[in-house]
């Protein structure tokens, strides 16, 4: 390493030499062999923190930057370790790198209890079906009548269990095509909602 600079540098040429030191941070991140650069940066910028001059956010950049290409440094390589040798020495004058702060955007809070409501909704739907659906009845009579509910009643649990019941004979292969047309339409109507699916 050379000497200490003689001369003062100024804002213009550290935060030059800031930039230059984050070119070389971002070098060896894409894995470039960056020894020769930092050699010379450091040897530029040798005592800079002993002159008092630094802000306290120029030192915390520089601090980082140079923790970041240590990390990323061949410790085998006798160069390297040289390198690594001398930001040990910058740490040591109080280049120190402080931890980043992430800022980080709240999420949305989730409705509460949704699970408990869902939970709710299914076991009133369970006690609907004990005590409608009678012995020997066809599942596709009391869809009937279920929409009918669904149609007359504010309740929305109508129209979940229309939904559910429908699906489940989709699935067991029955044609349910007028049942889900209908389905929609009372949820354009009562829900609002357009192109249901």
């Amino acid at each position: 390493m050379t000497k200490a600079v003689e001369y003062e540098l100024g804002p213009i040429e550290i935060s030059r030499g800031i930039d230059s030191l984050d070119d070389i941070a971002r070098d060896s991140l894409r894995g470039r062999f960056i020894n020769h650069q930092l050699g010379n940066w450091l040897a530029k910028y040798q005592g800079l923190t002993a002159r008092g001059t630094l802000r306290e956010t120029e030192v915390s950049t520089i601090a980082n930057l140079l923790g970041e290409i240590k990390s990323g440094l061949v410790s085998s390589n006798p160069e390297s370790q040289k390198l690594s040798s001398e930001i040990e020495r910058w740490r040591t004058e109080g280049v120190i790198p402080r931890r980043k702060l992430v800022l980080q955007v709240k999420s949305p809070p989730v409705e509460s209890g949704v699970a408990e409501k869902f939970t709710e909704l299914v076991k009133k739907e369970d006690e609907y079906l004990g005590y409608n659906l009678r012995e020997g009845e066809h599942l596709l009579t009391l869809l009937e009548d279920i929409l009918k509910s669904a149609e007359a009643k504010e309740d929305t649990m109508f129209i979940h269990l229309a939904g559910s019941i429908i699906y489940y004979l989709k699935i067991k292969g029955y044609k349910i095509g007028p049942f889900a047309r209908r389905l929609k339409e009372i949820e354009k109507s009562k829900l609002g909602i357009k192109n249901a699916d």
